[in-house]
């Protein structure tokens, strides 16, 4: 013959995630705790090291629609009784939340919004004064700033943490996983879906957590998502603020990030779109000039890593 033939083995399955990390993992965990079985996981490196790897880990009831306050509120629940439920090692840090403006109208949207959280039941949020601010944290300058909230339950996890809690949970109902499996093609296939990487499944249903790679994803599908990459300039100080209270802080104005990280700090400047040709040491040569203002003790600080 010519031209061989090659039977491509297509493996099938009821349901196939894609993408790893704390989304997709959580979504495979609930399925099977909810009865689906046949689930199969794929991620095209490892487990947690996508846009999960890459996050601060802070969760927080601080926002301002109902939808983002009740996702909150089951977020906040999760993490924090992660560790008894699944029985496995998922610290909870309670460091609270705190935001804070010199501008009137961001004052007052930060009001309103802890209004609507206390309707919705998180009630342990705070409208502070700049007064009432230096007695939370004294380690902040408060020159400009006309107040604030704080959410002292508020707090950060590790986000690989959760991500192994849940595979070990979803497994034991008979969820597989399957790393370095990169899907390169999704298509309609009969009544579901085939997906074509370094094999062929074909599963009945898709449900798709590709974090930031969602945008170029879904595309094909006629969906055109705002969700895009944007890097993230941060550092990691030496020891700092020794038994001093370090909620998760940031000034609205400037985007100052301050926030603890074991015995020393985590610093960073948030902006929506990062200036031409930004990069680790123009962020803390601006984060020491902002510093002199709103936290003087840590201008100088030493950095650890970045």
């Amino acid at each position: 013959m010519d031209v061989a033939e090659v039977a491509i083995t297509v493996e099938r399955v009821g349901t196939a995630i894609i993408g790893g990390g704390i989304a997709g993992c959580a979504v495979a965990y609930y399925l099977a705790a909810e009865g689906e079985t046949d689930i199969l996981l794929l991620e095209a490196d490892e487990l947690g090291s996508g846009s999960t790897g890459g996050s601060f880990g802070g969760v927080r009831q601080q926002f301002s629609t109902p939808l983002e306050i009740e996702l909150s509120r089951r977020g906040l629940e999760f993490w924090r009784s992660a560790e008894s439920v699944f029985d496995s090692p998922v610290t909870w840090h309670a460091n609270g939340y705190l935001f804070m403006s010199g501008q009137p109208e961001i004052v007052a949207k930060l009001a309103e919004a802890a209004e609507l959280q206390r309707k919705m039941g998180l009630d342990d949020v705070h409208v502070l004064d700049p007064e009432q601010i230096r007695e939370v944290v004294p380690w902040i300058g408060t020159e400009g700033v006309l107040g604030g909230t704080y959410t002292p339950n508020d707090g950060r996890v590790t986000p690989t943490e959760g991500v192994a809690a849940l595979v070990k949970a979803a497994k034991a109902r008979g969820v597989r996983f399957r790393e370095k499996w990169e899907v390169r093609s999704l298509e309609r296939a009969r009544s579901g879906w085939r997906l074509s990487g370094p094999d062929v499944i074909e599963a009945e249903r898709v449900v798709a957590c590709t974090g930031y790679w969602s945008t170029d994803f879904l595309r094909p599908f006629g969906l055109e998502l705002t969700i895009r990459p944007m890097p993230l300039y941060a550092a990691i100080t030496a020891p700092a603020l020794a038994g001093q209270r370090v909620p998760l802080t940031i000034d609205l104005d400037t985007g100052l990030l301050i926030e603890r990280e074991a015995d020393g700090l985590v610093i960073a400047i948030l902006y929506e779109n990062n200036p031409p040709d930004y990069s680790h040491a123009r962020m803390l040569e601006q984060f020491a000039e902002l510093a002199r203002v709103r936290a003087p003790s840590l201008a100088d600080l030493r950095i650890a890593r970045h």
